[in-house]
């Protein structure tokens, strides 16, 4: 809808775009939310299932809460604690601390604990703890009944995949990090926010499958970490990390600017695409609350969801000289594969700016206020 919109709504003032689109009516019905949507870029974050459901749709929810919803709630319960429980055995055992972190003979002493390598009993106790578990929490769970797996990765005469210390994604939904995870071949390190890591049970499990945290805010240090995470795992087998280059959840119709620090490291990448299929309820995350993204989610009789393994890319000697050409290569093939839009006009301080507009906690006014003063400081 918005790319049928006149380009002439940028030519207005914020004034008498206000008053010709209603752009502070609180009433999504009575505000043009098209014209908004472009004039503010916010395209990729926009929910795209506003279609209404229809009457056995709506029967169908309601079956949903009163017969099969208590039972996810409760199966979710059941594997988190399986899940949960598995990976403390494992780490128990595995006394990363004890045995590395805090033992001045060890080689790994006083080093990040997203840097040593587990033993072969740890990365057995990971990998069922984590993917085989959360397979079945997929589908029982979050009613994803069709997960479809497209692999075209470079093959050996073994049959065994060539592989990356670094996977890049594109990033839709939390339920992305689920799906990497559970059909990777190994459980990969995530770049996550600080915040999750001091998150009961679920900081636990992010530490133990060796996340590296970051702080947005800070910008300082990540690319040294992510080079310092490839060089362990081309050294002592470490988990791939995986980075979301975008930096935040979009709709899945685009892929907004990537950021730089998956490439800076200047070594080869495994391209990743999640691709959630609906007709009605989006299992991408851009709008909704936590709790209307999860209610919605877990009352739907199904799901769907297609994942891509694309083969690894490795920079050209052009490209080591100018990180952006490969950062721009990459966007451009996973671009390319998902049959989407790159518009490197939007990112996460402008999600987060749209957010507030939409959820109507700032005005229009405001909203335009922000963008113009984020602006000037990327200048």
């Amino acid at each position: 809808m918005e790319d049928d919109i006149d380009d002439s709504i940028f030519e207005l003032s914020t004034e008498e775009f206000v008053k010709k689109y209603d752009a502070n009516s609180k009433d999504p019905a009575i505000r043009n939310s098209d014209v908004v949507t472009k004039r503010l870029r916010g395209e990729a974050f926009r929910k795209l299932d506003y279609k209404k459901y229809p009457f056995h749709k709506k029967i169908g929810v309601i079956l949903v809460c009163i017969f099969v919803l208590p039972l996810r709630l409760l199966s979710f319960i059941f594997f988190f604690f399986l899940c949960t429980l598995t990976v403390i055995i494992s780490e128990y055992f595995e006394d990363t601390k004890g045995k590395y972190i805090n033992n001045k003979d060890s080689e790994y002493y006083q080093m990040d604990y997203d840097l040593i390598p587990k033993s072969k009993i740890g990365r057995i106790g990971i990998k069922y703890g984590m993917s085989h578990f959360i397979r079945i929490a997929l589908r029982l769970v979050f009613a994803f009944t069709s997960i479809t797996i497209h692999d075209k990765r470079v093959r050996d005469k073994d049959g065994k995949p060539e592989t990356a210390p670094i996977l890049v994604s594109n990033h839709s939904s939390l339920m992305d990090i689920l799906f990497l995870t559970s059909y990777y071949d190994v459980v990969p390190s995530f770049v996550a926010l600080e915040w999750i890591g001091d998150l009961p049970f679920v900081g636990f499990v992010a530490k133990a499958m060796q996340s590296l945290f970051v702080n947005p805010s800070k910008g300082k240090g990540i690319t040294k970490k992510i080079m310092e995470h490839t060089e362990q795992w081309e050294e002592k087998g470490i988990p791939p990390i995986v980075v979301f280059p975008e930096g935040t959840t979009s709709n899945g119709k685009y892929l907004i600017e990537f950021k730089n620090g998956a490439f800076y490291p200047l070594k080869p990448i495994q391209p990743v695409l999640i691709h959630y299929k609906f007709k009605y309820f989006n299992p991408c995350w851009v709008e909704l609350s936590a709790f209307q993204y999860f209610s919605s989610l877990l009352t739907q009789w199904s799901n769907a969801v297609e994942i891509t393994f694309l083969p690894v890319v490795r920079p050209t000697e052009e490209e080591k000289k100018d990180v952006t050409l490969y950062r721009d290569r990459l966007q451009e093939i996973m671009a390319r594969e998902l049959e989407t839009v790159c518009i490197n006009y939007s990112n996460r301080s402008q999600k987060m700016i749209y957010k507030e507009y939409i959820n109507n906690k700032i005005t229009f006014e405001e909203c335009e206020k922000r963008y113009a003063e984020m602006k000037s400081k990327t200048k």
